[in-house]
Parts: C-alpha cells; structure tokens; sequence
C-alpha cells in the first residue's frame, strides 16, 4: 500500500490511562486532516555516568524508570547513561530531585512530541505507513495509530479561517462575526449577526435572535468548514479572549479543535508568540504577529494603516470615532455595519497573500521543523534544528536554559567615524551574509568550541580568543546546505523560499548571543563579531593602501571614494578594485588561520554624491 502523506500542523501529547500518546494533527496530500496516535513513545533524559555514585536515595517513582548505557557523551567528553520513563510527570518529578542535589540532567527539557519527531529526523512533512486506522472522531478526517512514520518534504494547500468580530464600546456584547476563507471546497465569505432586521450588504448574511445563537453557530461554522489555519488582526489579544467571555456567559464551550476542547489562550503579554496548541489540530495565525515575524516594518500596525500601506485602500470606516461609528451602523444603517465587518476580514486575508506571509511561515516551519505557530521563535527553531544534526552524533546537549543575565556583553560590530562633508563617486562594498559567512569559515559551533583551554589542538583562534575545531562542525555544515539552496531559489525567482532561508540564517548569530539559549557561551556569538571586526578593519585598511580612502565603515559594508582612469568609468574601477582586494582577503584568511575562505565582497552600489555628517 502507498504511505500516506501529509504535513504536521499540532503535535501534542495526551494522557490514556496513565500512559503519555503522542497526538499528531495535520493535513494530507489528498485533502483530509488526520491524526496519528503514537502509544509507545516515552519521555527520556541523560545524565553523567559519574553522577550515579550520587544518588544516595533512590529516584522517585523507581519502577516507572529504566536507566541504559548509551554510547554518548557530553560536549566536555562524559559519559552518560540515558533515563527512560514510562510518564511524563516522572520525568519531570526525577528531574527535579536530581537537579536540588545538584545532578545535571541533558536534554531534559525537550517536550515529548518534540522528542519524538526529532529523534525520526521529521521537520513537518510526513509520510506514513501501516498502523491501525481507527473510529470514533467526527472531526478528523483519518486517526491512525501506531504507523511507521518517517520525513517527508510534502506540505499540502492549508485552508485559511480569516473571521472578525464586532462588539459593543466595552467589549461586552457581540454583535457580529465575519469568517472569510481560502483553500476551502465551498466559498466562505459570510457574515452573522445579531438583529432581528432582515437586512444584509449583497453578500451571505445569517441573522440571530441572540448572541448565544450567534456564539453557537459560529462555532458550529468552524467545525463544520475545519480550517488548518484561523487567522485575523490581534485576535490573540482581543477577538478570542472576547469570544471565550462571552460564550462563558452564554454557558457554552469554546470548542473549535479538532478534538473535544476548549481553546487555550496564551498568558497576557505572550499572545504573540504563543506555543503551539491555541485550538487543537489547528494552526492559530495572528495577522500582527505574522507581520512582526516576518520582519515587515510599518510605521503602525493597525489593520486599516497596514492595509492602506499594502494594498492601497483601509477600512470601510474612516472616523475619528470609529467605535461610535460602528454603534451608530449597528443601530441605525445595518447594512452598512455588514459591510465593515465583512471587509475587516477579507482585508486580513488580502495583507497576508500580498505579503506571501502564509508561504512564507509554511516555508520557515518545513526548514525548521517547528509548527506553524512557532516559527517566530529564533531560539527553539534553533534547537530543533542543530538537535536533529547532533543525534547523529555520539553526543548529548545540555537542557534548555532558564533566561538570566549573561555575566559577560555581546562583543559588536565593527563602526569607524565617517569622513565628515560631501563626498563624489562613493562605492559601498558589502559582505554577503557576513555573520553566517564568518560562521563557516572558521567553523564557529557550539559542538566545537575548545572548552579545554590546556588541550593541544590545533585550533581556529578566533580574536576574542575562543578556538575551535578544524573538523567540520554542525551549524557550519546546516549553513553549507542552506546557502546553496538559498542561491537556487533566488535563481529560480522564489522570494518566498530565499526570504525564508536568509530570515533562519540571519537568526544563528542572535540565538548564540541569547543567554536563554541551551549552547550559550559568550566565546560563541564574539568570536563571530571579533572575527568580523578584524576583517572589516583589515579590509578598509587594504582600500587605503592601494590609494581608495575609506570614508565610513559599519558591520559588513565599507564607504569608500574611487576615482576612474582615462578609459574607464567609476563602476569599472570599483569592481575591479573589488576584485583585488577580494582576491588579497581569500589569501590572507588562507594564509593566517590555515581555513577556505566564505567571505565574498561585494560592490553593492554607487552614490555620485554622498553627505556624511559627524558622529
């Protein structure tokens, strides 16, 4: 039989009679959502072998742990034995009772389900074989248990849920839901409210007698439509924890998963990040967040100046007092209130495709592995991807770590004083990914690092002292794939794909220099800036020496005033100037560190005139 095929949208994991079950929600291939139950998957940690001799009592929960020797050791070169548990809360209760005596646990933070796709090399996409198909679950399309899994590149078209809710000043009565879709079989473009006035806009409008009816309905809607991703504008903050009130008041359950459950709202203050499992089964997309994560900068974030921005036109209401407008429609022009409501949700949807925001998040969670509601967070995609290289590895990491100040500063990059005043013929030379080009030719890694300072190895010594291994090393080697595939898709015109690679490289150097990160050590991320400041300095200084002052300088990029000869122009000369000392740094870092060279200069642009002020 063919494996089915499909993309992980929620992983989670579930108690049954005592016993932890990983629960894998998605879409497949053929346009059914699934989910795959895994019932032998267990929770497991490792702790030095010369920490046994501590356990003076014996660990909690003792027949609900299996301890194995493994061949693998810490980065430091201990040997380890691995813990194995028949639950999750013993895990963590013998976690705890070994960490207040002081016993350090590795890789005990790691959630099960992460875990478990980690330890199968799946990073979203998933092919699935055999198992026992099962019944008893209206609201998913196939339950598989216990199949073969293994990664897949597949990723499937995902339905898209945009609604927006209308509500009185105080948030205290709702009067209107809009849900407006994509990838769906029937088109979604409704609105339902609360009136006892027949009226609509032109388009699909259902009228309640209630809100009770209405928050009834729409919740129906949602299960009955079964989109992979809701989406809307500050929904996280605003439109769910409104809707959630209110349907407590009514005596209803906020159920709109795939499985029987309320939604689970992010603490206040974190909706922006939330971990996955907001609604079960389902991928919960704020548009603002998306925004933010993406790196799309407005000068405001409200929907309707980001979407004059975008797309050229804003709200249907322009008012000063737009939420008296809004009262004064509802009461006295209903289908005008209609209209509003119904476009505040179609906008969101228009935004999203424009900016290619949800191919760009489906694009981010496939490199990474993480679900499409966490791609935004740089340090566990970064955990999830170096841990998937080091199982390969006869390694083990530390546990994540709580954040806390770091006792040493983040090194910066390289700035010089500008020439003061106007400037002719002014090139700007540029480092191409200059952090993650320096990452791989001096194979700067975590696994790497010489923690031994009075071990003889002939290491790559970085400037600020940290040496590192001249084997190749894991994050340089991820880089290595990732640079060739991002040149590929720029080759072939995918921005979505090219953007999606640049945003992850351009996150490693952060992640290394964020004390919440499991392989944080100050050496890592200024190793990376010393590297880039020497070069930087050694590169202006080369400009200056064939005669070309340098009149500014910042991080990767170097100002510099180039005069033409009598036969060619000031573009020619640049690039040919760029060539020399291109070719002079390749033999220099070749020459001083014994290492290929990644760094490659580029000439970015040309200002005829520039004016530099004082710093």
């Amino acid at each position: 039989m063919e494996p089915l095929r499909g993309y992980i949208l929620h992983p989670t994991v579930r108690n049954r009679n005592g016993v932890p079950v990983v629960h894998l929600f998605g879409r497949l291939d053929g346009g059914e959502s699934f989910e795959v139950q895994c019932t032998q998957a267990r929770p497991y940690f490792y702790v030095r072998e010369t920490d046994r001799a501590r356990w003076a009592s014996p660990l909690p929960r003792d027949p609900m742990v299996t301890e194995s020797a493994v061949d693998r050791t810490t980065f430091a070169g201990d040997d380890v034995v691995r813990l194995e548990f028949t639950t999750v809360n013993a895990a963590n209760d013998t976690r705890r009772s070994l960490e207040a005596r002081e016993i350090e646990c590795f890789e005990a933070d790691l959630r099960l389900p992460t875990r478990f796709l980690i330890d199968r090399g799946i990073r979203g996409g998933i092919e699935i074989r055999g198992g026992q198909e099962s019944s008893g679950a209206p609201r998913v399309g196939r339950v598989i248990v216990d199949p073969e899994l293994a990664p897949s590149d597949h990723a499937p078209a995902f339905s898209c849920l945009s609604f927006d809710i209308e509500t009185d000043r105080r948030g205290r009565a709702v009067w209107s839901i809009a849900l407006a879709g994509t990838g769906f079989h029937e088109t979604v473009d409704e609105v339902l409210v609360v009136s006892d006035r027949q009226e609509d806009d032109g388009g699909t409008v259902l009228h309640f007698p209630d809100e009770a009816s209405l928050l009834r309905h729409f919740a129906a809607r949602v299960i009955e439509l079964d989109p992979d991703i809701i989406t809307g504008w500050n929904i996280l903050d605003f439109d769910l924890p409104v809707l959630k009130k209110a349907m407590g008041r009514a005596r209803l359950r906020m159920e709109l998963g795939r499985t029987p459950g309320e939604i689970r709202l992010p603490p206040k203050g974190q909706s922006a990040f939330p971990r996955a499992g907001v609604i079960a089964g389902r991928a919960v997309l704020d548009g603002i967040a998306l925004l933010r994560s993406s790196f799309v900068r407005m000068p405001s974030y409200a929907l309707g100046a980001v979407a004059k921005e975008v797309l050229g036109e804003g709200k249907t209401i322009d008012s000063d007092d737009r939420v008296g407008e809004i009262e004064r429609l509802y009461r006295e022009e209903l289908p005008r209130f209609i209209a509003y409501n119904r476009r505040d949700a179609t906008l969101v949807l228009e935004i999203l495709e424009r900016l290619d925001l949800l191919a760009l998040t489906v694009e981010r969670s496939r490199l990474t592995g993480m679900p499409l509601e966490r791609v935004a967070s740089s340090i566990a995609s970064f955990d999830y991807l170096y841990l998937s290289e080091l199982r390969h590895r006869p390694y083990v990491a530390p546990s994540g770590r709580t954040p806390r100040e770091s006792s040493a500063s983040n090194l910066g990059g390289q700035v010089f004083e500008p020439t003061a005043g106007l400037h002719d013929r002014v090139a700007v030379f540029d480092f191409k990914s200059l952090y993650p080009s320096l990452i791989r030719t001096f194979q700067i890694d975590p696994l790497g690092l010489v923690r031994d300072a009075t071990a003889e190895i002939d290491a790559i010594v970085a400037p600020n002292r940290a040496g590192f291994r001249r084997e190749p090393a894991i994050l340089p080697q991820i880089l290595d794939r990732l640079v060739p595939r991002r040149e590929a898709a720029i080759a072939r015109g995918d921005r979505v794909a090219s953007q999606a690679i640049k945003i992850l490289m351009n996150s490693f150097y952060g992640v290394l220099g964020a004390p919440a990160c499991r392989f944080h050590d100050p050496r890592l991320a200024n190793a990376i800036t010393s590297f880039g400041r020497e070069l930087l300095t050694w590169t202006r200084d080369r400009f200056e020496a064939h005669g070309f002052p340098v009149l500014y300088g910042d991080t990767d990029s170097v100002f510099v005033q180039v005069d033409a000869g009598p036969t060619e122009t000031v573009e020619e000369r640049a690039e040919e100037i760029r060539r020399t000392v291109q070719d002079e740094l390749t033999t220099h870092i070749e020459t001083t560190w014994r290492v290929e060279s990644r760094l490659l200069l580029e000439f970015e642009k040309l200002y005829a005139r520039l004016h530099l002020p004082e710093m």
